[in-house]
């Protein structure tokens, strides 16, 4: 019996693959996502893939991970760095939908990371981390919180990410504040007290104008706070902050990685942008909670 040759080559975001015969075929490309927030264990948790241009739930994902998997570590501010990763696990009941994967070597941060399949070029321009003091975006946190009934919001900027999410050569940035009276780590309290708050916006330029888009926002109620006030009788505080940006399809086009915490729990969400369609939620999503 004849042993064949394969031959690979990478073209855009399939693989072309060239038997004995010459005859060739075709290997979709498969880039797994994983992710890890400040103060986890030394695991990333599972946000889902895509594959041959198409968005994979964590469920569709999961079972195609066989270990050993090559990715990109990346932080918003810092440089990329190669690991390797297991097989996904699930979370189990009340979060079997939600998957940790091993990762080596492994990293515990006080920051956000993202990890890419080291194949694609999730990072195809630069992104800056500015230094949160920067007073022009602080004054326009304020203006935005008391539009929305803030009347003297304590601004407390904890994230500005500049970078040029579509490719079109003008920069856009992403600003995050929260402010909270109680908080543990990235978790807020069951409840905000009057003033809390936690806002992403979204910062860009079309036809000369600045725009502001809002990512996402959670202002708690400004009644006073009872003793009987709990989770059944004020809404749930969130805090809501960019876990990350990469282009995680290969289009060419970074999407932004959203993470929500409340007390008991927390989620990712994927969304796309630009600035004729706005943003367009995408299927990778995951989290747990109860």
């Amino acid at each position: 019996m004849r042993r064949s040759i394969v031959r690979t080559l990478l073209l855009g975001n399939v693989m072309l693959a060239t038997g004995a015969s010459g005859q060739a075929v075709l290997a979709v490309s498969f880039y797994p996502v994983l992710m890890h927030a400040p103060g986890d264990e030394n695991r990333a948790q599972l946000l889902g893939a895509v594959a041959g241009g198409r968005w994979m739930t964590t469920e569709q994902t999961a079972p195609r991970l066989k270990g050993q998997e090559k990715y990109l570590r990346h932080s918003l501010d810092g440089a990329p760095t190669p690991v390797t990763g297991g097989k996904a696990e699930s979370y189990g009941e009340p979060c079997a939908d939600a998957y940790d994967v091993p990762v080596k070597p492994a990293n515990a941060s006080d920051q956000f990371q993202v990890f890419t399949a080291a194949a694609l070029n999730a990072w195809p321009r630069p992104i800056t981390a500015l230094p949160t003091s920067n007073e022009t975006y602080r004054q326009i946190v304020r203006d935005e919180l008391i539009r929305r009934g803030l009347p003297n919001p304590n601004v407390q900027l904890v994230g500005l990410t500049r970078t040029d999410l579509d490719g079109d050569g003008t920069q856009e940035v992403i600003i995050e504040a929260t402010h909270y009276a109680e908080r543990d780590g990235v978790y807020p309290p069951s409840v905000g007290q009057p003033g809390d708050y936690s806002i992403v916006l979204l910062r860009h330029v079309v036809g000369g104008q600045v725009l502001t888009v809002t990512l996402g926002v959670d202002i708690a109620p400004q009644t006073p706070l009872k003793p009987d006030d709990t989770f059944e009788t004020r809404p749930l505080a969130t805090v809501i902050r960019l876990a990350g940006v990469a282009d995680l399809n290969g289009d060419g086009q970074m999407e932004l990685i959203l993470y929500g915490a409340y007390y008991e729990g927390s989620a990712y969400n994927v969304q796309e942008w630009t600035p004729t369609r706005g943003l367009t939620a995408t299927p990778l999503e995951t989290g747990c909670g109860v």
